[in-house]
């Protein structure tokens, strides 16, 4: 059924094809939206940032059954969608009506989302993007065809050296006239419920563009554009956002490379009007200082409790991850300050958990990877001698990356576990309650905040007990412990009878 809701994120726009859509596609993601930009936004001059007010929350249902009644022509299906998105939700046990908005945290509701967004997608790309694209190339500015025209004269005449002199200028001087009217450029690329739009062409235009996308979206599906939020940034003067990443347009007059063109060849300018990613600045700070207090590296209290390798395998999963999403970055050198904050932060935790110094834990952990320090530290594997469970934080060298990296979307791994050790759960497959070593699977719950809350009047069973005193969202059970624990079932005496 949901085959012919596949919304293919290339949209074709008279003889080419355009990618927009990025968000919820296999093999698409954060990197290739960011990607596209990169590689195919070359000489824009404007950034409209645009942004869904609610978009998830706000979606009329009446929209989304329409939409799906177009190629489903079932009704009994129809009918079961328009009773799950009418279903409602529990929060502090008080049930709330769903009047608007696809169900949040259900595998369904990207789907959905990408389906009415996919509308946006084609309004862009058939009506916007032909409508502000003339032109085949920018026409020269005067300055520049003088310049040319005097270097061709001096070149006849047997002036090299003039000539020459007068190439060292005209590298200098701009080519093509931004105020050139006869060409225009709008560009679009959207990830999930975020969006953003490059264009070549006048600031007025701009801002008739984004007037164009806010009624649409009001009349065609009920969605508020914000104004507040959705800016428009001069692109050679401005930074715009967009997931998390800085898009500059950058300009240098030194990089020059060899081209032909109608059989001539000649040397041009090859960064110019580009675009470039970069870390912002206070992404940068809000991540040195979740480590900091009052301006040092401080442990963190709520990693004591584990043991050495969970505490350097946590860390360094947070490294990789921030590493990772912006590997595609210009400036991800400058990230050096992150990990020298990581790393004195850690040694600080693991020498508050042994009551000992920083030094001692650098002399016990540190090691070489991939010729950089780090702090590493090995498990020997019982069931794979040759191959030790390894923990590492830090070693991995900061040089940006020109291909995408689809699964850098998650961001940050946090331990959900405490007291029985990671290396255990790793190589025992045994149920934590009865200890079965049969059909191992693992149950969780969402905090143990509303497990206490759950069990505060009544007596607890004996898989509650177990959570709460290693206080972890998780716990490694068998298949029947498993199926007790969800039909409300359990007791200690039944299950280990069984």
């Amino acid at each position: 059924m949901w085959a012919h809701f596949s919304c293919a994120h290339l949209i074709q726009v008279g003889s080419f094809h355009v990618s927009i859509n990025n968000g919820f596609r296999p093999q698409r993601g954060c990197h290739t939206a960011l990607l596209s930009i990169k590689n195919r936004w070359s000489g824009v001059k404007w950034f409209i940032e645009g942004d869904i007010e609610g978009c998830f929350d706000n979606i009329p249902h009446d929209v989304i059954l329409t939409l799906l009644g177009r190629q489903i022509k079932d009704n009994q299906v129809l009918s079961l969608i328009k009773h799950m998105l009418a279903a409602g939700y529990m929060q502090d046990w008080q049930y709330h009506t769903t009047h608007s908005g696809t169900p949040q945290g259900g595998i369904v509701s990207p789907l959905l989302a990408n389906i009415v967004l996919h509308e946006l997608d084609k309004y862009i790309a058939e009506e916007l993007i032909p409508m502000y694209t003339s032109g085949r190339e920018r026409q020269q500015t005067k300055a520049y065809r003088a310049k040319v025209a005097l270097i061709s004269y001096h070149t006849k005449r047997g002036n090299t050296e003039r000539a020459r002199q007068e190439r060292r200028i005209l590298r200098h001087m701009q080519a093509g006239d931004p105020m050139d009217g006869s060409f225009r450029r709008l560009k679009y690329v959207r990830y999930a419920d975020d969006f953003i739009l490059g264009f070549i062409g006048s600031k007025d235009e701009a801002d008739t563009i984004k007037e164009h996308i806010k009624q649409w979206l009001k009349a065609n599906l009920g969605l508020t554009l914000s104004d507040a939020k959705t800016a428009i940034t001069n692109a050679h003067h401005e930074r715009a956002r967009f997931l998390g990443y800085e898009l500059d347009v950058i300009t240098s007059d030194r990089m020059i490379v060899q081209t032909s063109k109608n059989g001539i060849r000649y040397k041009k300018r090859n960064l110019n009007g580009h675009v470039q990613l970069y870390v912002p600045d206070d992404v940068r700070q809000k991540w040195i200082g979740r480590y900091l207090v009052k301006g040092k590296p401080i442990h963190r209290k709520r990693y004591l409790r584990y043991s050495d390798f969970e505490i350097i395998h946590a860390y360094g999963a947070e490294w990789r991850g921030l590493v990772n999403y912006y590997s595609l970055a210009m400036n991800i050198h400058s990230l050096r300050r992150v990990e020298w904050t990581m790393l004195q932060s850690l040694t600080a935790t693991l020498a508050n958990k042994h009551k000992s110094t920083r030094r001692e834990m650098r002399d016990k952990y540190e090691a070489q990877v991939n010729g950089k320090k780090a702090i590493l530290c090995e498990v020997p594997n019982p069931n794979n001698p040759d191959r030790p469970l390894r923990a590492c934080m830090g070693g991995i060298p900061l040089r940006r990356k020109d291909e995408p990296m689809l699964d850098a979307d998650k961001l940050v791994w946090q331990p959900k576990y405490g007291r029985t050790e990671l290396t255990q759960r790793l190589l025992a497959q045994r149920c934590e309650v009865c200890g079965s070593t049969k059909h191992i699977e693992v149950h969780h719950i969402r905090s143990i905040k509303e497990l206490k809350r759950r069990y505060r009047n009544r007596p607890a069973p004996v898989w509650v007990i177990n959570m709460c005193a290693r206080y972890r969202n998780t716990l490694v059970v068998c298949r029947t412990c498993h199926d007790d624990i969800h039909a409300g079932r359990y007791d200690e005496k039944k299950v280990q009878s069984k």
